[in-house]
């Protein structure tokens, strides 16, 4: 009787994290987070939080940065954010699913970035420029889907059937069609670490998908000269040194530097480098609205100092080490899909600032927790 109850629990736990991934995966971060917490609190009463060291201190870290910020107030609000993103991780880590039973989870995350993939591509198609959605602009679906390549391609290798293929397809397309360099980075990086961590199925994936990638290159460019739309126009300015955006990022980084420097142990307080930006912007920068340094480890010195910052890289050199500990061990793919997934979402990082925001901040959370329930059932 008790094992029918606890594989009932087992079950509803699977559903409730298979919506939660689906909606993550569609670009529902703002709302999948509640499907969680409804289900732990009316379906099975079980309000149990687990917490470990390292994420605690990173807990601590940010809120010294409020504490001490003179926007006490804007950063609190920043921080609540992210204090309710930590809570969900806490109840993801007492999450019963076991490794046999997680497939249904990443099948529904993938599913959800499928049809992302989807209205991405309709949002191409309809302006001739890149990938977007109403509600998700090209930086957001680049940040998804380059999470969700990795967690395709070890499908493709253990299981391979049709839909995979054109799950994977349709994803690198809208990929590739998003211009979001950051991902794009953020890919590769993750694809090197498939590299070197991989067998020899995984590293066939990986030039399967380079090729793909030339492919769908060539047919996007000879769709564009017999449309006529902005496609390869648009992406040689993302690969022009001089552009924009990149000129951007370089004042912006300098500055940024300036700003660390002069609030060096707490920062200026989470969520607070748009209120201290224009205090320090360079001559010849161009005058934008800059909400973020649009790079993590910059970004982290000048909103939580050098106490955010190291427990940030703390924490998330623990999950590496903790998830190549299980890797080691098993010689599970599943070990190195969810860090070449985190490796992918990190790396568009270092060239954006979305970590906190909900809709996108909680897939690091959700990662994190997924990595660190199955070592220690590993």
């Amino acid at each position: 009787m008790g094992k029918d109850i606890n594989d009932r629990s087992i079950k509803l736990e699977e559903t409730a994290l298979a919506l939660f991934t689906f909606f993550i995966g569609i670009g529902g971060g703002l709302f999948s987070p509640f499907i969680y917490i409804f289900y732990r609190l009316f379906l099975i009463k079980n309000w149990h939080l687990k917490f470990d060291l390292y994420s605690i201190l990173l807990l601590i870290g940010f809120l010294m940065s409020v504490i001490f910020s003179e926007y006490r107030i804007f950063s609190l609000q920043n921080f609540l954010v992210f204090f309710f993103m930590y809570i969900v991780y806490s109840l993801l880590r007492t999450s019963n699913i076991t490794r046999e039973s997680s497939d249904r989870i990443f099948d529904y995350w993938l599913f959800g970035s499928t049809l992302l993939a989807f209205g991405g591509m309709v949002g191409y198609l309809y302006s001739g420029v890149y990938a977007d959605t109403p509600f998700m602009g090209k930086n957001g679906i680049g940040t998804l889907l380059a999470t969700a390549v990795p967690i395709s391609q070890v499908k493709l290798c253990c299981r391979g059937i049709p839909y995979d293929y054109l799950s994977f397809i349709l994803i690198t397309a809208t990929l590739l069609l998003s211009m979001s360099q950051g991902a794009w980075i953020g890919l590769f990086l993750a694809e090197i670490l498939l590299f070197v961590f991989g067998d020899k199925k995984i590293r066939k994936s990986i030039l399967v998908l380079a090729l793909l990638l030339i492919v769908l290159f060539f047919i996007f460019s000879v769709h564009s000269f017999a449309t006529g739309n902005r496609f390869l126009d648009f992406f040689y300015t993302r690969l022009d040194m001089t552009s924009n955006s990149k000129v951007d990022r370089i004042y912006i980084w300098r500055s940024s530097i300036k700003m660390f420097l002069d609030h060096p142990i707490t920062g200026v307080g989470l969520g607070a480098f748009s209120l201290e930006y224009p205090d320090y912007v360079l001559p010849g920068a161009r005058e934008i609205v800059v909400s973020f340094a649009h790079n993590l480890p910059l970004n982290l010195l000048v909103e939580t100092g050098i106490l955010g910052f190291l427990t940030f890289f703390s924490f998330l050199i623990y999950l590496y080490r903790r998830c190549l500990s299980s890797l080691k061990i098993s010689k599970d793919n599943f070990y190195l899909m969810l860090l070449a997934s985190l490796t992918a979402y990190i790396g568009h990082q270092l060239f954006d600032g979305t970590m906190w925001s909900l809709h996108i901040g909680i897939v690091f959370w959700l990662l994190g927790a997924l990595i660190l329930n199955f070592d220690e059932k590993s």
